[in-house]
């Protein structure tokens, strides 16, 4: 595989369902170590684009490039490998209720029959939870829980990172929370990050640009502008401060 160039590109990439078209003539790159937002209506072609980005489906037309691959002619190993090169991020968490935290982080490696206690503690550690490692989904948090899952998907130390709607189910300072972890999680290890949100104060909050999609099209793709309003608070009650006003 090579490694130049972008983590991530489609190339006039269209995917149809029967006569329904989920994307059409879309050229986009994600470059490595960049936090890019993915917003759009509902149908605009936001899951669609995550499961090519998850190698998990194929374009109809154009090309999908992954790490420098081309998932649609990897099989067996080599599609599997590329996989572990990518982690996923979802809104419901997809944890597994009869597993402890700190058996979720590791079930990744248990599916490559691999064993690394010592990465699972660090990682756990990172998104501040060591305390809770042997706690079950059920007696966390959805912040908590989203943290556990994002864990989860840093284990195999991928270099894409796929964040599906992370913080819609979330409270403001959990999704605050989420959010600084994921802006974290590209300043500590590299990783780049296409966050898919419905959220724009997310996407202002982390994202370095922002990809609008409608109706399956690409309809722009631009430099998100910093500002004082997207800076993270000290607390609640400033939160409240900053958005209400008071």
């Amino acid at each position: 595989m090579l490694e130049n160039g972008p983590v991530a590109a489609l190339e006039r990439v269209s995917v149809r369902y029967g006569s329904v078209a989920a994307l059409s003539d879309v050229t986009l790159e994600v470059a490595r170590g960049e936090i890019l937002g993915v917003v759009g209506e509902s149908g605009a072609g936001k899951s669609t684009l995550l499961r090519l980005l998850d190698a998990a489906e194929h374009p109809s037309v154009g090309r999908v490039r992954i790490h420098g691959a081309d998932p649609q002619r990897l099989r067996g190993r080599e599609i599997r490998a590329l996989r572990r090169r990518i982690g996923m991020v979802f809104q419901s968490f997809n944890l597994l209720a009869n597993r402890t935290a700190r058996q979720n982080v590791a079930l990744p490696l248990v599916l490559q029959r691999t064993k690394d206690p010592a990465l699972v503690a660090e990682l756990l550690d990172y998104v501040g939870l060591a305390d809770r490692a042997e706690s079950y989904p059920a007696q966390l948090s959805g912040g908590q829980r989203q943290r556990v899952a994002i864990a989860r998907a840093l284990v195999t130390r991928p270099g894409l990172l796929l964040a599906d709607e992370p913080t819609s189910a979330l409270d403001t300072r959990a999704t605050e929370d989420v959010l600084a972890l994921l802006a974290s999680t590209r300043r500590d290890f590299g990783t780049a990050v296409v966050l898919v949100t419905h959220e724009l104060d997310s996407v202002a909050a982390i994202a370095d640009r922002a990809a609008v999609l409608e109706r399956g099209a690409l309809r722009s793709a631009f430099p998100v502008a910093r500002s004082a309003a997207a800076a993270r608070p000290d607390s609640y009650v400033d939160h409240v401060h900053r958005v209400l006003g008071a």
